[in-house]
C-alpha cells in the first residue's frame, strides 16, 4: 500500500541540472509491515555537489547504473503505492525530474502523498522538524544519517508508529484509493545491477547538526518548514556555502515564498540555532562555534549583533522572536532609513519613527541597523549600500507593525 522513499542528490534544486545519485524505496502494508526494501546509487554524469553531506564519492558512483536504467524497476516499485517521506515534496520533485529526463510524465503527486514531517507536527503539537529529531522522539535508531538507506528505513519505521494513531482505515484512504488508479507510463525495462555505498560513505556528524535537530518546526506559512528542511541539511555539516545560499534563493521561490517571509524564517532560524547552542553547551561555547553561528548568521542575512540578542534572549530562558521584519525584530533606539515613494510623506513616517523610539537617518551608513522601503527590491542609492553594507530592507508594511497602535500608524502606506 505504502512506499517509502529516499534520495540523496547533487543539489537542492531538480530543474537546474542536480541529480539524484541515490535513492532507497521501502515497501509498507497498510499496516506499516515490511513487504520489500530496494536501494542503489546512481551515476548522475556529473560532479557529485555537496560530499561533505551526503558522503558519496566520485569511485563509489563509476559502475553504478544511471536513473534510466532503472526507471522502469522504480515505476514498478511506485505504481499503485502511496508514497511517504520525510519533507516528501523535495524527493518527489527530484523523481519528477529524473523521470522527465528519461522522457516519462509519471503520476508523483504531492498533494496525495504522506510526509511524515507534517504528520509529526499534526499529531505532536510542539514536534521538532528533522527525522533525527522526529525519530529520537519516537524512539527510533537512526544510524547512517544521510544515507538513503538509512533514512528509508527510519522514515517508514515513524510513519508505522503514526499509522497506530489512526483507525483502521486510515483518514486518507480516500486518497490512496486515487492513487492506486493512477495510470503509468510503459518504460522499457534496462538491464542494471544496484550498487550500494561502501561503508565509509555517509555524511558526517557535526555539533551543528545536533542543533539543527533541537529546531522547532514553524507554523507558518504553511511552506515554511519544507523550506527551512531544506536548509536542515545544508547546515548538517556546519557549512554553507554561496553556492548554497543562491539555490535556496531559488528553493523559496518555487515554494512559492517572498523575500519578507524568508527573512522572517532566516530571523528564526538564527535565533534558534543560538538558542539551541546556549542550552546544547550549558552556557558555554568555543570560540569556533561562535565563528561558525556568525558565519551562518551573515550568509542567510544577518550580522554577529543578531546572534548576540538572540544569546541575551537565551540566558534570560527565553527563546527569540524572529530578529527581521515582521515580527518586531527591531527595538527602539535602532538607527533607520526611509527609501522610496510612499503614500503618507516621508516627513509622516519619520515622525512615527522618532515618536516609536528609533532613529531616523538620512543616508545609509555600515551601523545602519534597517532601511524601510517602498520595494524592497529597490535599486535606489540607499538600497544599493544598504545590499553591499549587509543591512536588511524591510517594506513599509513590516515596519508599521513595529509601531504603536494609533490611528496613524494603522493608515495605509
Amino acid at each position: 500500500m505504502y512506499a517509502v522513499i529516499d534520495t540523496e542528490t547533487t543539489g537542492l534544486l531538480p530543474g537546474h541540472r542536480h541529480r539524484v545519485i541515490e535513492i532507497a524505496v521501502v515497501l509498507l502494508d497498510e499496516r506499516g509491515r515490511l513487504e520489500h526494501e530496494w536501494v542503489t546509487l546512481l551515476n548522475p554524469q556529473r560532479d557529485l555537489g555537496p560530499q561533505h553531506i551526503h558522503g558519496i564519492l566520485t569511485a563509489d558512483v563509476l559502475a553504478a547504473p544511471e536513473f534510466r536504467d532503472v526507471a522502469a524497476h522504480l515505476a514498478g516499485l511506485l505504481a499503485g503505492r502511496m508514497v511517504v517521506g520525510h519533507n516528501v515534496e523535495f524527493d518527489l520533485g527530484f523523481l519528477r525530474a529524473e523521470f522527465a529526463r528519461s522522457g516519462h510524465a509519471v503520476p508523483l503527486v504531492t498533494e496525495r502523498a504522506m510526509c511524515t514531517m507534517a504528520l509529526a507536527g499534526y499529531l505532536y503539537p510542539g514536534a521538532k522538524r528533522t527525522l533525527g529529531a522526529c525519530c529520537s522522539a519516537a524512539g527510533i535508531p537512526l544510524e547512517g544519517w544521510h544515507s538513503a538507506l538509512a533514512d528509508t528505513r527510519a522514515t517508514a519505521l515513524l510513519f508505522e508508529r503514526y499509522l497506530q494513531a489512526f483507525p483502521s482505515p486510515p483518514p486518507w484512504q480516500w486518497a490512496y484509493e486515487e492513487v492506486r488508479r493512477l495510470p503509468w507510463p510503459t518504460i522499457p525495462a534496462g538491464a542494471f545491477t544496484p550498487r550500494v555505498r561502501p561503508v565509509h560513505a555517509g555524511g558526517r556528524h557535526g555539533w551543528m547538526s545536533r542543533l539543527v535537530d533541537q529546531l522547532p518546526r514553524v507554523p507558518d506559512p504553511p511552506q515554511a518548514n519544507s523550506y527551512l528542511a531544506v536548509l536542515d541539511t545544508v547546515l548538517a555539516d556546519r557549512e554553507i556555502t554561496q553556492a548554497d545560499a543562491d539555490q535556496l534563493v531559488h528553493v523559496a521561490t518555487e515554494l512559492g515564498l517572498t523575500r519578507p517571509q524568508v527573512d522572517e524564517l532566516h530571523g528564526y532560524y538564527v535565533a534558534g540555532l543560538a538558542s539551541a547552542l546556549w542550552g546544547d553547551g550549558s552556557g558555554e561555547m568555543s570560540a569556533e562555534q561562535r565563528s561558525d553561528l556568525d558565519k551562518v548568521a551573515v550568509m542567510l542575512g544577518h550580522r554577529a549583533s543578531d546572534v548576540d540578542a538572540a544569546l541575551v534572549a537565551a540566558s534570560r530562558g527565553a527563546y527569540s522572536v524572529p530578529l527581521r521584519p515582521g515580527a518586531r525584530g527591531f527595538p527602539p533606539g535602532s538607527t533607520m532609513v526611509f527609501t522610496g515613494d510612499m503614500i503618507d510623506p516621508r516627513e509622516t513616517w519619520w515622525d512615527r519613527a522618532v515618536a516609536a523610539g528609533f532613529v531616523p537617518q538620512e543616508a545609509v551608513r555600515p551601523d545602519t541597523d534597517f532601511v524601510v522601503a517602498a520595494d524592497v527590491d529597490s535599486l535606489s542609492v540607499k538600497a544599493r549600500a544598504a545590499r553591499a553594507y549587509g543591512v536588511p530592507i524591510i517594506p513599509v508594511e513590516d515596519f508599521r507593525r513595529l509601531l504603536p497602535a494609533d490611528p496613524g500608524a494603522q493608515r495605509a502606506s
